[in-house]
């Protein structure tokens, strides 16, 4: 297979790519609440770093094959030929890794502006946890799609025994080793740490789940990059991918090494693979957390019982229930106001009877 459509307008590699992309953002959505932040956050993350992340893949990709003596018109750096758009034909994952950092440091400033109250704001570190940790699940997807494309391979494969696909791939009269297929059998495995780490019981500081994935990505794309034959970017003579992916290893040792050094210095416990029934504020940075602060519309499970036995209603002046709020006691005989239906069946308890407007002013205020 070369490129074959799927239908007119789309390739396999484009469909892979954009599926890879679609359940790392759904991933990061459900995932995100786990860890105190609001849904709604991901969605303007997504807006901003996606976009990034694919002009990164492409300066990264015309950059060196610049380097490397070729020439690129602007018209062909945004996908035209011939007065035709023929698509994004070279986008490297490193220069898309660090669009999407570019990306969440714009968010965290953006969305740490003065006006936004404390408990509405996130760190880039917050940021960087659970978009990374699906970033490695669209990587898993995508990287199939350098099988349809013909790509990515290894030196040529001489047992019969291994000569089948997805082991290996037919390049010409050649059976080559399909280094695609290790990597993306590689992040597979690296995805389930990462959301385990993420999503476990035992938890770590902010930062930690994205030098986790520093550390295995830049392993197991250094191995790979260090046996594939076709379309390697060099350096002086050194393969790029394999150094930048050395940096992503240094980086993420280094992120771990300050928090332990930050926490012994501040007379604190290091906060790595803490049961999260456990934290509190002896443990460094989990103060700073959304697990100490969720943001405002999350109710962690645990907590989800606890709220549900303190709630009451509301009414308007007319009985009709209004908003739930916690009071703890029965104030049906001071109220004088008569439930709706629907509060009298569910045996809920009253506190004030409020204006002809608290019903819009109550919409309002949810609706913010």
């Amino acid at each position: 297979m070369n490129s074959l459509a799927f239908i007119s307008s789309f390739n396999w590699y484009g469909l892979l790519m954009a599926t890879g992309i679609m359940c790392g953002i759904v991933g990061c959505y459900f995932a995100a609440k786990h860890h105190g932040l609001e849904g709604d956050v991901i969605i303007d993350m997504i807006i901003i770093c996606l976009p990034l992340a694919i002009i990164g893949a492409r300066i990264y990709h015309v950059v060196f094959d610049v380097i490397d003596g070729n020439s690129w018109t602007f018209a062909e750096f945004c996908g035209f030929s011939d007065g035709e758009f023929k698509g994004l034909a070279g986008l490297a994952i490193y220069g898309g890794l660090i669009g999407a950092i570019a990306g969440a440091v714009i968010f965290h400033f953006w969305k740490n502006r003065k006006k936004l109250p404390e408990n509405k704001r996130v760190s880039f570190w917050q940021i960087a946890d659970v978009g990374f940790t699906f970033i490695m699940l669209g990587q898993v997807i995508a990287r199939w799609g350098n099988f349809t494309n013909g790509e990515c391979y290894g030196e040529v494969v001489t047992n019969p025994a291994f000569q089948w696909a997805p082991l290996s791939m037919k390049v010409g009269d050649e059976w080559r080793t399909s280094i695609w297929f290790y990597e993306s059998l590689w992040n597979f495995f690296g995805f389930f740490v990462l959301l385990y780490l993420y999503l476990g019981r035992h938890k770590s500081f902010d930062g930690f789940v994205f030098a986790a994935y520093s550390i295995c990505y830049g392993i197991g794309r250094a191995w790979i990059e260090a046996i594939r034959v076709n379309d390697v970017l060099y350096l002086g003579g050194m393969r790029v991918s394999v150094f930048v992916s050395v940096l992503f290893i240094v980086a993420g040792v280094a992120i771990i090494a300050t928090h332990i050094i930050r926490a012994k210095r501040a007379g604190k416990k290091v906060f790595i693979f803490v049961n999260q029934k456990k934290l509190n504020d002896e443990y460094f940075g989990y103060e700073k957390t959304k697990l100490a602060h969720p943001m405002p519309d999350i109710v962690f499970f645990k907590d989800r019982k606890k709220v549900r036995n303190k709630e009451e209603v509301i009414v308007d002046e007319n009985g009709v229930a209004i908003k739930v709020k916690d009071d703890g006691t029965d104030n049906n005989a001071t109220t004088g106001a008569p439930l709706s239906g629907a509060a009298k069946r569910e045996n809920i308890n009253t506190k004030e009877v409020i204006s002809d407007d608290a019903e819009d002013a109550y919409e309002d205020k949810w609706d913010d």
